[in-house]
């Protein structure tokens, strides 16, 4: 091991004070030690030299190392304090150090200090367990979780959707890399989901009369008739017609027709069961499915829903009562050889023979007929 550079340095004082004492100057000798020992006390300050240079660079280092960390935690601080989403981060054993404001507030907390008395751990908040047992198994297994959806559970019991990103932090030791805790972020997506839904209800629904449009009852009957060719169950349609529709529009303009149009929707949900499906099929055009109901119960109520019509005011025109008649097709599901397009043929067809016959009346389609 080389020998510290200021014990020699010393070692070196030593001897020239020993050489300055004895009087050796006078000698040959003497002379050359000097000079040797000048020529090392030479070496041993520019030694020196570099090494306080050394550790002025290394002190420069660290405050500047101190500084960026500095300015890293204020970073952090101020991303924790000011984000909109909430922030935790937990121990190895998964118990929470700290949430920000932001977290607290949105699961019903004035602050962050009385969340953290309230809970130990994130997994608290989980509404389902199930749920919290795919949140563990995602840190465990891939140390991350990304995007996860989940309903956390509020302050005063009520819930809001939330969006999860979370990681393992990891530190290094002696025995390698151990997991040191967790940080996720949580953002609270209740908002969206609602206005998911509603996006998807307005593409589901007529925007005049609320009920389902076409494309939603196709959906709906064709999952419909699926079941009814495994379980063999009964299912039927009506296909519902305003009666003369036109000359109300001609007549008292699209505005009344528009308020038949709506009173017509409202008498078929007030006339029907809440498990029938009701759909405006086009223009002045309706269609329902019946499920678990044969022939001759879909033509009793088709003359439920014609005679409700019958004394239905639909609008006013002057104070002189507007009112309208419907012409109806009923057909019914005859076996696995079904289909919905068959169906509605069938519908269509019972819809146009009552047209036929005067209109206000209800007419169904045998079910060997318009294969």
């Amino acid at each position: 091991m080389k020998e510290n550079v200021f014990n020699r340095e010393a070692k070196v004082i030593r001897k020239a004070r020993s050489l300055l004492s004895g009087d050796v100057f006078q000698q040959e000798d003497g002379k050359q030690s000097y000079r040797d020992l000048l020529m090392e006390y030479e070496k041993l300050v520019r030694q020196s030299k570099r090494l306080l240079k050394m550790g002025d660079r290394m002190q420069h280092a660290l405050s500047s190392l101190n500084e960026e960390l500095q300015l890293r935690e204020q970073t952090y601080r101020g991303i924790f304090e000011n984000a909109t989403e909430g922030i935790y981060r937990t121990d190895a054993q998964g118990t929470l150090l700290e949430v920000n404001t932001a977290l607290a507030n949105m699961l019903g907390y004035k602050s962050a200090e009385e969340y953290l008395v309230s809970a130990d751990e994130i997994g608290t908040a989980f509404n389902n367990h199930h749920v919290l047992g795919q949140y563990n198994e995602m840190l465990n297994s891939k140390q991350v979780v990304k995007g996860m959806q989940a309903k956390l559970r509020c302050a005063e019991g009520d819930t809001v959707w939330a969006e999860i990103n979370a990681g393992v932090i990891e530190s290094q030791s002696a025995e390698g890399k151990q997991v040191a805790g967790v940080v996720g972020v949580i953002a609270d997506i209740t908002e969206r989901k609602r206005m998911m839904r509603e996006m998807c209800r307005l593409a589901r629904t007529d925007c005049l009369t609320s009920l389902w449009n076409r494309g939603y009852f196709v959906e709906l009957a064709t999952q419909e008739i699926v079941r009814c060719k495994r379980f063999d169950n009964d299912l039927s349609i009506l296909l519902v017609d305003v009666d003369y529709f036109k000359r109300v529009n001609d007549r008292f303009g699209h505005d009344v027709g528009d308020k038949v149009l709506v009173g017509v929707a409202d008498t078929l949900r007030e006339t029907l069961r809440e498990v029938d499906v009701i759909a405006r099929f086009g223009g002045e055009e309706f269609v329902v499915m019946l499920p678990d109901t044969g022939l001759q119960a879909a033509q009793q109520a088709a003359r439920r829903v014609r005679n409700a019509m019958r004394e239905q005011v639909f609008a006013y025109d002057q104070k002189h009562p507007i009112k309208v008649t419907v012409s109806i097709g009923v057909t019914a599901y005859q076996d696995s050889s079904t289909s919905l397009d068959l169906l509605l043929k069938r519908a269509d067809t019972a819809m146009y023979s009552a047209k036929h016959k005067g209109r206000d009346r209800v007419e169904y389609c045998p079910l060997d007929s318009v294969g």
